[in-house]
């Protein structure tokens, strides 16, 4: 404690310092002072970054926002921060002038994510980054129209399964559904799905504060690689990823020209876009193809723990809140009876919907929400901002606007559901849902949306309603105490897209007789799913 009461001395007597210098020469030049956002105290050179957490850093931003106001600056080292809190001014800055608030800050240890063309989300605003987003897009929409092919239904089928033989490995299974869901649809080979999962969950960590040091030391990135332990993980884990990529890229291919590839896969439709334009034989440069597979590639990375996080989270809502367990059980019962849920049961169990929307507010996958940067010079209520300032619009912070949530703090399913409440909308055959209406602020803003929301919609609502269809969760509870053992509803591995830490919960097959159906389920698609 004396130690850090030294250092922030240390900080604050230069500080003091800096001030009364500007104050004097701005009374000896007579200029008025500029405008600028509130917001905490800057300390030269190192601005906040003493007191910016690397794990839940969401909290604190919440923190400043209720002492500050909807939108403050701040500054850690180099880099400048706007954080803004309230969803009309998110929109003013990253929808109407999306034109220039578009740009995405350099990750440290991340490789010329900016450039490309291996994470496009990441990307600054350029040709790769165009061409790969407007084709992601019309694949993922062309894949929404027939609801994915039915790969969501049938993958939940195997994953009831495997919950019913071995429940104790449900958040392995959770993100390895997702997984096999995407390498489906981006391969054909659903048994990607774990590797996808483990993939995802490694790239996340080296792109998050909570990540390596250098993303919030950066100095350190700049140490020779011999001795730099951060610089020589990255170029292996972006070597082995691009490999593994290009290396299924390349069987996919295979499969093409001996016409066996599946036409409702994303490699598919990319190769015959490929002939239709005259390339019969899909001979490419290995810069084409690495390009290809990027793309391919991160598109169904991208869709795995953007998914598990919510749906790990949605378990332990449910176990922690049983009265809203029953309530969405009751709802399926009533219209599903003895057969599993499917997105054509959609309309009739708004209720479950409305668990899965309340269960993203409560405990955002993107607490922190995804920094926008300033391509240019800009001005906004009279305060200049720089070309390269970060814009966050922090998702937990607006999750908790009291006139639009109230009782942020708790689940509250019934806000989505009952007339009265800010974010109840009709009909409720439609509404609640996670590709219009009220708070889409979860996916982002502007032109840097993100695109998944229909996949998102299709495979949480399967997941939600076929979960609750089989079995009933709950506390575990202690053998020794005979007490329910507690759950951190908080406690995650702090990733710009996170997932909770692990936790344990009951989880129980209704009845006999649904075993049974689960089992059945299970062998139905454990062909085709090379289970």
């Amino acid at each position: 404690m004396e130690r850090v009461t030294l250092i922030l001395l240390y900080l604050a007597i230069p500080s003091l310092l800096f001030s009364a210098i500007q104050k004097v020469l701005s009374w000896k030049n007579g200029s008025k002072p500029k405008a600028k956002f509130p917001g905490p105290r800057q300390f030269p050179l190192v601005g906040r970054i003493h007191d910016l957490p690397r794990f839940s850093l969401w909290l604190k931003f919440k923190e400043w926002a209720d002492e500050f106001g909807p939108i403050y600056y701040t500054r850690a080292v180099e880099n400048e921060f706007i954080i803004v809190t309230d969803e009309k001014i998110a929109e003013e800055l990253l929808v109407k002038r999306g034109y220039i608030y578009s740009g995405r800050p350099q990750i440290r240890s991340l490789i010329k994510h900016k450039e490309g063309p291996a994470y496009s989300a990441l990307m600054d605003r350029h040709d790769i980054w165009k061409t790969q987003r407007k084709w992601a897009h019309a694949a993922m929409a062309e894949a929404y129209k027939h609801h994915f092919y039915g790969h969501v239904e049938a993958e939940m089928k195997r994953y009831l399964g495997l919950l019913l033989l071995d429940p104790a490995r449900f958040l392995d299974y959770t993100r390895e559904y997702c997984g096999r869901v995407m390498s489906r649809l981006a391969w054909d080979d659903a048994t990607q799905g774990r590797l996808n999962g483990e993939s995802a969950d490694t790239t996340l960590h080296c792109m998050s504060v909570s990540g390596p040091i250098t993303n919030t030391v950066t100095p350190l990135w700049f140490l020779p690689s011999f001795i730099n332990p951060w610089y020589k993980f990255e170029v292996k884990r972006e070597r082995e990823q691009r490999q593994w990529w290009i290396n299924l890229f390349r069987i996919a291919k295979q499969r093409m020209l001996r016409g066996d590839l599946p036409s409702d896969t994303w490699a598919y439709r990319y190769f015959e876009q490929l002939r239709r334009e005259g390339n019969v034989t899909l001979e490419q440069t290995k810069d084409q193809e690495d390009f290809a597979s990027c793309m391919i590639g991160f598109l169904n990375l991208v869709g795995v723990v953007t998914i598990s996080g919510p749906l790990k989270f949605y378990l332990m809502a449910m176990a922690l809140h049983p009265h809203w367990q029953k309530k969405a059980q009751e709802e399926i019962d009533r219209v599903c009876g003895d057969r599993m849920p499917t997105m054509q049961d959609y309309e009739k169990l708004p209720i479950v919907r409305a668990c899965l929307k309340e269960t993203v507010r409560w405990r955002s996958g993107v607490p922190l929400g995804v920094p926008h940067q300033a391509e240019r010079d800009d001005e906004y209520r009279g305060v200049k901002i720089r070309k390269g300032t970060i814009i966050l619009a922090c998702e937990w912070a607006l999750n908790r606007v009291p006139t639009k949530y109230p009782d942020g703090d708790n689940f509250r399913p019934e806000r989505w559901l009952e007339p009265g409440w800010p974010t109840y909308q009709e009909p409720l055959t439609r509404y609640p849902n996670f590709r219009e209406g009220q708070a889409m602020h979860t996916f982002g803003f502007g032109r840097r949306t993100c695109l998944g929301q229909n996949i998102v919609d299709d495979e949480t609502f399967v997941f939600g309603a076929a979960v609750l269809w089989a079995f009933n969760l709950g506390q575990k509870v202690c053998p020794c105490t005979g007490r329910p053992v507690p759950i951190d509803t908080q406690a995650t591995n702090s990733h710009v897209i996170l997932e909770p830490l692990p936790y344990e919960i009951s989880i129980k097959v209704r009845s006999e007789e649904r075993a049974r159906q689960i089992l059945d389920g299970y062998k139905e698609v454990q062909a085709q799913l090379r289970v």
